[in-house]
């Protein structure tokens, strides 16, 4: 059987509002709760109650129903108003059946019958205070996560700053025998980089399983899961369709959608270059001007589109990639090669402004 040792190992830290019209059960369970209860305030009615949780508001909420100016269940609705979750705690004495329905369709879930029968009341404490507390524990490990990610996209972004201006100056150093590219004309355009090129862009970094990422992650993968296919299905209607006759809003959709998808992938944290090549690429694109261009370039937007596909599908859904970063630098070339294309990167003067 619960004691009130039990209680107190929850209840300690918590801030209680006892609502009661009787002076004399109000003051004499006031003792009662000051025993347990870290803060315990007092009202006469609802109205007092509303006023006291608006200016300050509780862990736990006790209540009497029946209370003249407002009573509890007007009490409830207001409170619940402001807070939907918040915990309260219903006492009712056994003439106040007709309250009952209409506190249960409330969502009240925690009555106490008049005279208060101590251990039961200490039970019904016991289950709602570990519950808040629990809640808290689960809270505080959250936002130690979020910290955690913060500190490591920091981190990571600095490393990455780093990295790129390392790789700037060898690329400066050692471009004439370290880059090759291919550009040819009509619609078999294309663009090659060495695997020097491809460091420039996205920086070394432990190889993850994505199985093991999965397990590891902190977040919702289901809920970016289904953020990320959404976006797919909008790339593919609008590279498949709307590209046929492009126009200036089909256009910013387009840029929309990727630029979507790389704010996505900022809540995994360890794509922050993708994440940036596809702000990037959707920051160029949508400042083409001749919309004729797009045509041209639908088998080179479909094959990013596909990619990030199969990246979501191998890493999130299937889980059986390898590398989670093992799509990561194919499309971050395609991105570059396609914004080459898109700002009439073919031109040879304009060749070395890709590097430097």
């Amino acid at each position: 059987m619960l004691n009130i040792k039990d209680l107190l190992e929850f209840s300690k830290p918590l801030r209680v509002l006892y609502v009661e019209d009787d002076l004399r059960i109000r003051n004499n369970y006031e003792k009662v709760f000051k025993e347990m209860f870290r803060q315990v305030d007092l009202a006469a009615d609802g109205a007092e109650g509303v006023k006291a949780f608006i200016q300050s508001p509780y862990d736990i909420v006790i209540t009497d129903i029946n209370m003249p100016n407002m009573n509890g269940i007007e009490m409830i609705q207001n409170i619940f108003e402001k807070h939907p979750e918040q915990s309260i705690i219903v006492t009712s004495a056994h003439d106040e059946p007709q309250y009952l329905l209409e506190l249960i369709e409330l969502g009240i879930e925690k009555f106490l019958i008049k005279p208060l029968d101590f251990s039961k009341m200490i039970a019904v404490l016991f289950r709602t205070c570990r519950r808040l507390h629990q809640l808290k524990e689960l809270q505080d490990y959250q936002n130690r996560i979020e910290e955690e990610n913060l500190r490591s996209s920091a981190l990571v972004r600095e490393l990455t700053k780093k990295n790129e201006e390392l790789e700037e100056t060898i690329h400066k150093l050692t471009r004439k025998e370290n880059v090759t590219i291919t550009l040819v004309d009509s619609i078999e355009k294309e663009k090659s980089f060495s695997s020097g090129e491809l460091k420039f862009y996205t920086h070394k970094l432990d190889t993850l399983s994505a199985h093991d990422f999965i397990e590891t992650f902190a977040g919702d993968i289901e809920v970016l899961n289904d953020r990320f296919e959404r976006v797919e299905e909008t790339l593919e209607l609008l590279i498949h369709q709307k590209l046929l006759n492009p126009n200036a809003q089909s256009l910013e959709e387009l840029s929309n959608a990727f630029y979507d998808y790389g704010t996505s992938l900022t809540h995994l944290y360890k794509f922050t270059n993708l994440s940036e090549a596809l702000h990037n690429f959707a920051t160029i694109l949508g400042q083409v001007e001749d919309l004729d261009t797009l045509k041209e370039m639908k088998a080179f937007l479909f094959g990013i589109s596909d990619s990030l596909q199969k990246w979501r599908q191998e890493v999130l859904v299937e889980r059986s990639a390898q590398d989670i970063h093992f799509l990561d630098n194919s499309i971050i070339s395609d991105c570059i090669q396609t914004e080459s294309m898109l700002a009439g990167g073919h031109q040879d003067e304009d060749l070395d402004d890709l590097f430097f």
